[in-house]
């Protein structure tokens, strides 16, 4: 199947971008750009305007921050900078036409982040109700709804947030051997942290990019877009959760704030990159990530809009081009990793990659199957944790790609695993990026 022709790869911009792609090429179908429909068009007190779903995905992300007052996240021509502009929830209602499911979870959130304010609560892990618990001192906690619904008394505890076992008037113990370890015990999956002579034996032997020393003052901003429910539910990504948490964990691990935005189309993420590429904290940053996973084509990544009859194509080529030094100032010769899982295609394929640093034979073609597990995630983005948190504290970044990629390889080989070989593309790195964990 023959790709689109497209202008030359090689940027002007000799900022340093490496993108690192899972797309899959889908067949038969035309693909085109995605239209601007004015319906999802809505303005703000501040004047201005946004896709519906982009505007809903960022209140969504406030309040995941423990915020109860939401801000506008367009970029503000006159301030130059995100406009920030605090609305309520009701100026949402008054911009948005709201569905009940979405109005009951923002009244629902907003009612539990003010009570949070005034008192100490938790959720039942029988019932999920929220509970309050009266005595600080006290872990024995009793849901009035677990008991009306079983018939006899239920009580959790408080700390590891499961069923009490032990002795009721003992509340300091709950039974669980393990309670007091859940929250100290380093995960077996943890970031393995790089050690300070390391980091100063590279600064002094090899041409690496600067790193920002862990401080207040250092500002790390990653973004990442998770499309998991679309308007064509056949189309909908079971345990993209998995791999939206998996990449989150790893970001924050080295140092990333991050803004997670879900279910955008074309037009909102477009919105979402333009305006993450303004964000004052570049300026303060060494480094960024933006991971996007959706499905995908030749044509660019899909939005949650898309179906046979209706295009909506997010080209990848915006991505660089929000990027670049002319719109994203603060990120000029800073590494920018570009992490795409565009899950698209119904046939095994063939191991392919392209060793150029620089190319221009326009999209790469990989006819394979994108492989999720509904409970554990894309076996792309799960393996590229793995290898990360293993390997990140003494490998540059594409040392940690090619260690990706022959994974692949070797599975395909020995444990007859489909073929799903990502590819390193736009490489543009003069120097070698290390992320150096936990410094």
């Amino acid at each position: 199947m023959s790709t689109p022709k497209e202008e030359d790869r090689d940027s002007k911009d000799a900022t340093p971008i490496t993108i690192f792609q899972n797309l899959r090429i889908s067949s038969g179908v035309k693909r085109g750009k995605s239209e601007v429909l004015p319906g999802q068009i809505n303005a703000l007190s501040c004047g201005h305007q946004m896709p519906s779903n982009y505007l809903i995905s960022w209140c969504k992300y406030n309040l995941r921050q423990k915020k109860t007052e939401l801000t506008c996240p367009r970029f503000d021509e006159y301030k130059k900078g995100i406009c920030c502009t605090r609305f309520s929830y009701q100026d949402l209602c008054n911009a948005v036409p709201l569905t009940p499911s979405l109005k009951e979870f923002f009244e629902v959130t907003l009612g539990e982040l003010a009570a949070a304010k005034f008192c100490e609560f938790k959720a039942c892990p029988g019932c999920q109700s929220n509970v309050e618990r009266a005595d600080k001192m006290n872990l024995c906690v009793h849901c009035t709804v677990c008991t009306a619904r079983q018939g006899y008394s239920y009580e959790f505890c408080w700390n590891c947030l499961r069923k009490w076992e032990g002795a009721v008037q003992f509340s300091v113990r709950c039974g669980h051997s393990d309670c007091n370890k859940s929250e100290t015990s380093p995960k077996k999956d943890s970031i393995k942290l790089c050690q300070p002579a390391f980091k100063t034996q590279k600064q002094q032997t090899e041409q690496i990019y600067p790193t920002n020393e862990k401080s207040k003052d250092r500002k790390r901003l990653a973004l990442i877009i998770n499309n998991v429910e679309f308007r064509e539910t056949d189309f909908n990504r079971l345990g993209a959760e998995k791999d939206e948490e998996s990449i989150r964990t790893l970001l924050e691990a080295l140092g990333y704030d991050v803004i997670v935005l879900n279910d955008l189309s074309a037009e909102g993420m477009e919105a979402a990159v333009r305006d993450f590429s303004q964000h004052s904290e570049h300026r303060y940053s060494d480094s960024t990530f933006i991971v996007i996973m959706s499905h995908g084509g030749p044509d660019g990544i899909y939005g949650i809009n898309y179906d046979k009859n209706e295009e909506d194509v997010f080209p990848v080529d915006k991505i660089f081009h929000y990027l670049g030094s002319a719109n994203c100032p603060g990120l000029t010769d800073k590494p920018k990793i570009i992490l795409i899982q565009a899950c698209r295609g119904d046939k095994d394929g063939h191991v392919w990659v392209c060793d150029s640093m620089r190319s221009k034979q326009g999209v790469k073609q990989h006819h394979t199957v994108s492989m999720r597990n509904t409970g554990s995630g894309s076996v792309f983005i799960q393996n590229l944790v793995k290898i990360f948190n293993e390997h990140c504290h003494k490998d540059d970044i594409v040392e940690l790609f090619r260690k990706v990629a022959y994974w692949f390889e070797k599975a395909a080989k020995e444990e007859d695993f489909p073929y799903q070989m990502p590819s390193l593309d736009r490489t543009t790195l003069v120097k070698k990026f290390y992320l150096f964990p936990g410094l």
